[in-house]
């Protein structure tokens, strides 16, 4: 029984890896620390200006889709509302590797679904406020024996009822400390995903940030193939400067520090495709809790799921999940999520770049779709026969490393 409890807690650790803000320090040192959060984030806005609130994605016969005015503030191509994504590539050049196949098998629907909503929060000794930087919810559909998972952005700008408008990761915050809703934060948040996409949660999870390096370690390090090298900036407090976090391409084993910057940085690229990298690692280290002998690392993983991991499930519940997740075949679990092919740009009187929903429809298409959705093992496929250029001190630092 131990064994599965332990089991369905590091599948769960996994889910929730994300949350990050722009700025990023290297840590491998005492001098190393990642920025505090900002009070003022949590003081209410207005609504984005021509903006129903809340739009659903099952708007009356009356409700009307609106046109949200160009930012003031120019944002990144990465970040400009685009009509349609990118077309699909083949996935070239890696031998054995090939996407799994389409899903078969009834739309999914979230309705008739077991929903769990998680959380993944950056609580830091000491403060009295936190962000809630990755939401997700799980769907468990028990009678095609099959599980989906809903990413939605950290920056989604919603009405936060009792409250005002937000971001979504104020949330949890919001309803835990600030209007003390029954239930908590995890009730408020479930509250919204309820009306602004149309899912309803049964149970929820959260996982404090601080703990998940102990966990990594704990299993021995999880192993992620990457059809191209990896690499974002991070900031070095001891030399005052620059530089990168860069993987291989290849089949690359994390430990904890390394694990825990691959499922957090975006600056050089977004939240978007961090959503991508956490629910790849989320089925290795699924695939790593199976294969590891948990007994044997019984004292720390206990001391490390203390530290991390709160919920409103039974310990009968628990392992009911445990024996049903981890009888899923890979083909059976897809994931996808809201990105900026959805959404829209906006920014908020005090200047702060968020999301909107501007096409509910879109929205729902999106929730509706999430089997037509590629499966969790392929989150972050890559066509590894054109991988982007590296600039040349990522090159040198990869090929001093013994990866270029």
């Amino acid at each position: 029984m131990r064994r599965y409890l332990l089991l369905i807690m590091i599948g769960v650790i996994a889910l929730i890896l994300g949350g990050c803000v722009q700025s990023i320090f290297v840590t491998p040192s005492p001098r190393s620390q990642e920025p505090e959060p900002v009070d003022d984030r949590f003081i209410p806005q207005p609504a984005p200006e021509g903006l129903d609130a809340p739009l659903s994605p099952f708007p009356s016969t009356a409700a009307h889709l609106v046109t949200l005015p160009e930012p003031p503030i120019a944002f990144a191509q990465s970040y400009q509302p685009r009509i349609a994504p990118p077309p699909a590539f083949p996935f070239g050049g890696v031998p054995g590797l090939a996407p799994l196949p389409a899903a078969a098998g009834p739309s999914f629907a979230w309705s008739e679904t077991d929903n769990y909503l998680i959380l993944g929060t950056d609580r830091r000794p000491g403060q009295t406020n936190w962000r809630t930087d990755t939401i997700m919810v799980v769907g468990l559909d028990r009678a095609n024996n099959r599980a989906a998972v809903l990413s939605v952005p950290r920056d989604l700008y919603i009405d936060i009822p009792g409250y005002g408008y937000g971001r979504i990761n104020t949330a949890d915050f919001i309803g835990e400390q600030v209007l003390g809703v029954e239930g908590g934060g995890p009730a408020l948040i479930s509250q919204i995903l309820s009306e602004n996409l149309g899912v309803s949660t049964d149970h929820w999870v959260r996982v404090e940030m601080t703990g998940f390096r102990s966990i990594v370690d704990a299993v021995g390090g999880v192993t992620v193939h990457l059809d191209c090298p990896f690499y974002e900036p991070i900031y070095n407090l001891d030399t005052d400067s620059w530089d990168y976090f860069t993987l291989p391409a290849g089949d690359v084993t994390l430990d904890g520090e390394s694990a825990y910057w691959f499922v957090r940085l975006r600056l050089r690229s977004s939240d978007i495709s961090r959503g991508q990298r956490q629910r790849q690692f989320l089925w290795a280290l699924r695939d790593k809790a199976l294969n590891t002998d948990v007994l044997g690392r019984l004292p720390e993983l206990w001391t490390a799921f203390q530290q991390t991991f709160t919920t409103d499930l039974s310990l009968l519940q628990m392992l009911d999940l445990a024996r049903f997740g981890f009888g899923l075949d890979a083909s059976n679990v897809r994931a996808t999520g809201l990105t900026m092919y959805d959404l829209q740009s906006y920014t908020t009187p005090g200047g702060a770049a968020v999301l909107v929903i501007s096409d509910p429809a879109r929205v729902r298409s999106v929730v509706d779709s999430v089997w037509s959705a590629p499966a969790m093992v392929d989150a972050y496929r890559q066509d590894a026969t054109h991988c982007p250029p590296l600039p040349p001190e990522v090159a040198a630092k990869l090929a001093a490393d013994g990866g270029g």
